[in-house]
Formats: C-alpha cells, structure tokens, sequence
C-alpha cells in the first residue's frame, strides 16, 4: 500500500500534461513590493495568525510599523488600526516539507505561542514530539483545532483534539475520533482518520458538532469497504462544508457538500485520485466547488451548486496545485508548483490566461529545475494575485496575468504567507523574522 501511495506522489512530482496555451507576455514589472513593517523573533517561525488593535504611532512604530505605513489622516488623528502576531507558531528546526500545511504539524512545529499586542506570550500550548499532531484554522482563523492522530511514529496514544480561541483558551475536547475542520462559528468535523498503516482505515465515516461540542449529524460513508473519510473544509461563510471520502492511493473518491448543520446537498464521485498530496479545494456559496485531483495526470474540476459536474480540466503541468474562487465569483485560479499559473472563465473552463515560469518543464516527464522558486501558496489580493513561490513573492495582475510585483528573500529561506488587512506578511523562515508589505505604484 505504502508503495503504491509513493508512486502516486513521485507521479505527481514529475508527469504532467503540457498545454499550448498562449503564454503572457510579462515584460518588467511596473510596481514594487514597499516593506511597511518588520518584526523579528528570537526562533524561526513558522506561521502567524494576526489580529487587529488601534493604537497611537508612536505605539505602533515600537510594535514594527514603519513611517510610510501610515496615511496623512492618520498622521494627523495620531491614532492607527493596526495588524499585530496574534498567535505564533514556533519551529523545531526540521527540515519543511514542500506541502504548506505539514509545517504547521507536531512534526514540525515545537509550541504555538498566544500574544498579546505588546508581544508579551499569554499563553502557550505545547505540541508532543512524539505524538502526531495537526493544527487547522477556521476560514477566518477565529479558532484553531489541534488534532491527534495514530501514526507509525505515535503508536499507541489516543486520537482527539480540541479547538482554542486566539487567546489559548480551549473551548472544548474531543477524544475517540479525530476532528478535522471548524468553522468560525465553532462547528466541527471529526472522522476516524488512523495513518497507522499510511493511508487513513477505511470504512469511517464523518460527524458534525455543533460549537458546544455536541453531535448533530453523521455523514455516513458510501462505500465502507473501499472508502475513508479523508478531508473536510468549511466554505469561507462557514455555512457550509465539503467533505471526502477517498482511499488515497486509489479511485474514485466521493465529495459531499453539507450545511454546517450536516444537511446533505449533494454527493459526487469523480473517478480520480485526491488527497492532501495532490492540491486543494474551494466552495463558493451559491456557485459550487472547485478542486485539483489526480486523474491520469493534475486535473481541475468545477461541480455547480446542484451536484453537477460542469468541468474537469488537465492541467498542463503537475506538482502540488493551488485553486481559488476569484472574488467576483466568474472566474477561477489555479496553479502548480511546477511555475504555472491559470485563470478560467468558471461558466465554460476555458482559459482567460496562463504565466509559465521560464524554468517551468517544458515537456511530459520532465522534472522541474533543482532549486526552483516553486508556486506554494496562492491568493487572490484586491485586483492582484498573490503567490508564494518558496523564497519569492509574485504579484500579478488578476485581469490580464501579467506580473506587477516581485519580491527575493534569497534561496537559503523559506517563505509562508499570511494576509491581514489588505496588506501582504511575509514570513521568512530563516530570517526569524515577519515583513509586512504593500505594493507601491511607479
């Protein structure tokens, strides 16, 4: 079994599908990336969940914000909304996976600290060495939901989890299964998700509480001798929820889409591959669903409100694919970390327009260049794109593709993004230290 899910994962790390798209014509970018704000740490840094307070300049130069943050009116009222580190997730030191989310792990992460806007730690929660540890946000990182989970490194402890408030505070526990999403209302998901063996144990199935921790719903697994309850995500609202069941290393999976309450809207198989290895996925009330699965190759699907599917797209590249709704909710936005990046018409799935990466491979088969700025993380900013590729932040522009903005930490870091406010946060992991930036006309 371990076998088959590594050759999914180097499949999806070299073999894609190359398409001939029009590539935009880049030229120099127009703007630049102005840092705003510093803060720096005595430890790497893995993640940030800001908050916001109003506080007068003066203070909030002392918390890192920098002169040319501030608008005349602010100048002039002496008073200023700032963003400030929240809750701090502090390193261990390992070496980071090139999947975002495994650095928030116990694996990876040693404790996660709660500040106050004066930066002094208020509370703190340990994460085990041992133990096998996830960590996952609400939409609007309100809570945070720290999970147990049975692993080849953790046997014998018990699964469970619980979710905090942004304080610490813990609001309620949970002890024979594993929770997997909140929302930001403090519903939860939980399944029976045991990795003792690699993939998660078939046959589980998936149950909401609602936020005083009580169970409302069960979501029942389609096929208990095939399937696993896999990933659960809340839309951005919290009101609703798509779930998976899905063996991992093999097909079809089936995506359900639930009221937060647990209401069944629709089930939906797809004959592919998906799971947290191959890419994402986003809800749009109203509109539907989104997500990158594997299906012969790195594929795009789009399943309408109603449970149907209207696309399923190749990529023309693999790796580990981003997705987005953009805001307007007309388009759409993929990318890979092999340097694409894509914007769809949602209706038809036909491309509006693609960038490629010079180092981007340009073949089926072909790897990607040793070193290469990798496409991580993507987010839609105002009228811009913004993408995380490994030590570089890249800005384009959402209507046209073209690239407005860049910004170079050097390949000796890695960088985690964290947007608040309008404004981009960059945290540079070897640099032990947090940039806020805007981007700056001319």
């Amino acid at each position: 079994m371990k076998q088959v899910f590594l050759a999914i994962i180097i499949a999806l790390m070299t073999v894609g599908l190359y398409g001939q798209e029009p590539v935009v014509d880049q030229g120099e970018p127009k703007v630049k990336l102005k840092v705003v704000y510093e803060k720096s740490f005595d430890e790497e840094i893995l993640d940030v969940i800001f908050d916001t307070a109003t506080v007068s300049i003066e203070e909030a130069k002392q918390m890192g914000w920098k002169e040319e943050a501030f608008t005349e009116e602010e100048k002039a009222k002496g008073k200023v909304s700032i963003s400030y580190p929240r809750v701090v997730f502090v390193s261990r030191g390992r070496r980071l996976s090139w999947l975002p989310d495994e650095r928030r792990g116990s694996y990876r992460t040693k404790e996660i600290e709660f500040h106050d806007k004066n930066a002094k730690i208020i509370n703190k929660l340990i994460l085990g060495r041992k133990t096998s540890q996830q960590v996952f946000f609400s939409p609007n990182k309100k809570y945070i939901l720290v999970n147990r989970l049975l692993s080849e490194w953790g046997s014998g402890y018990s699964l469970g989890g619980a979710v905090y408030e942004r304080i610490g505070k813990k609001i309620w526990e949970i002890d024979e299964l594993t929770p997997m999403a909140v929302s930001d209302e403090g519903y939860v998901i939980a399944g029976h998700v045991d990795w003792m063996n690699g993939p998660p144990t078939r046959g589980g199935d998936f149950y909401v509480y609602d936020p005083q921790g009580a169970r409302i719903a069960t979501i029942e697994n389609p096929d208990k001798r095939r399937l696993a309850s896999l990933l659960a995500n809340f839309s951005k609202d919290g009101n609703y929820a798509l779930l998976c069941f899905s063996p991992e290393e093999a097909q079809p999976a089936v995506f359900v889409l639930i009221a937060k309450e647990g209401k069944i809207l629709w089930k939906k198989e797809i004959a592919c591959i998906y799971s947290r290895w191959v890419g994402e996925t986003d809800i749009f009330p109203q509109k539907g669903v989104i997500g990158c699965i594997y299906k012969g190759g790195l594929q795009l699907f789009y399943i309408d409100w109603t449970g149907n599917l209207r696309w399923l797209i190749p990529l023309t590249a693999s790796g580990y694919a981003c997705c987005r709704f953009a805001q307007d909710g007309k388009r759409v936005y993929a990318s890979s970390s092999k340097g694409y990046l894509w914007c769809f018409d949602l209706k038809t799935g036909k491309v509006i327009w693609r960038h490629k990466e010079p180092w981007s491979p340009p073949v089926e088969g072909k790897r990607g260049v040793p070193g290469a700025p990798e496409f991580l993380e993507l987010y839609e900013l105002g009228q811009n794109i913004v993408v995380n590729a490994t030590y570089k932040v890249l800005v384009f522009d959402s209507k046209t593709g073209k690239l407005v903005a860049e910004s170079d930490y050097g390949k000796d870091t890695r960088i985690f993004l964290s947007l608040h406010n309008g404004r981009i946060f960059v945290i540079d992991v070897k640099g032990k230290r947090v940039l806020g930036l805007e981007v700056e006309e001319g």
